[in-house]
């Protein structure tokens, strides 16, 4: 087998892994929305659903486009190609994203990247600072689908804490009311026995 084809074949295998693990991850979140939905329509945490959402579909976009070179020459290239697609074409689906690649794939990767550095900053306890460093196409794709996954299970345990809070003070206030309303009670038969005994 051809050595191009071999790398083909490789970049596919990988492609399909990793889509296959954001998918996963979209499912996690997709749960995590759904159950909790009063609560992602709060002003406290819908920010947050926009940027993991964000997250979810730039790194969902981007794991087909990976095997790029990196060359800034081939960069530059694919973005005019783009930009004249967009003009000429008034129109941007799949198939040109993937014949620009070079480009199109930092473009999903810095929107993953702003995403995840926003949430950091509005929920640090959630989400791990993301850490600039050079890493290869791959290892930027996999890095910010760990800080997804990481970022995920955090709201989801943040969520289950807080329900269960929720649920202990509405037990604790239904618990008031009920003994209010026994001592309540419990004063009236009172008065009303004092009042059968002075009228007796």
């Amino acid at each position: 087998m051809a050595p191009t084809m071999v790398a083909k074949l490789e970049h596919l295998r990988w492609a399909v892994n990793s889509r296959a693990r954001n998918q996963s991850c979209a499912v996690q979140l997709l749960t995590l929305f759904r159950q909790h939905e009063a609560r992602w329509k709060t002003k406290k945490w819908s920010g947050a659903a926009q940027d993991l959402l964000s997250v979810s579909f730039s790194l969902w976009r981007a794991a087909f486009l990976a095997d790029k070179t990196g060359q800034r020459s081939e960069v530059l290239d694919d973005a005019i190609e783009f930009l004249e697609n967009i003009i000429e074409d008034n129109a941007i689906s799949y198939p040109q994203d993937k014949r620009s690649k070079e480009w199109t794939f930092n473009y999903y990767t810095r929107n993953a990247r702003a995403a995840l550095e926003n949430l950091h900053r509005f929920w640090p306890e959630l989400v791990p600072e993301y850490e600039g460093k050079k890493r290869n196409a791959r290892q930027r794709w996999e890095y910010c689908q760990e800080l997804l996954q990481v970022a995920v299970a955090g709201f989801e345990a943040t969520a289950l804490e807080e329900n269960t809070r929720a649920g202990a003070a509405q037990q604790k206030k239904e618990r008031r009311k009920a003994a209010k309303a026994k001592r309540k009670k419990s004063r009236a038969i009172t008065l009303s026995q004092r009042d059968a005994k002075s009228g007796a």
